[in-house]
């Protein structure tokens, strides 16, 4: 019972500490995702002809 206790409360610390981890992941597919639709849009703006 402790031990199932322990590592209970090791997960909840892991998980407590790589919450910031999760959200710097979002943060930056969410910013990749940003710079291929830029992308997309510049390359779509040299392929229109003038």
């Amino acid at each position: 019972m402790n031990t199932a206790t322990n590592a209970a409360s090791t997960r909840n610390t892991v998980a407590t500490k790589g919450n910031w981890l999760v959200k710097l992941r979002a943060l930056a597919l969410h910013a990749l995702n940003l710079h291929l639709q830029n992308c997309a849009v510049i390359a779509e703006a040299h392929r229109r002809p003038q």
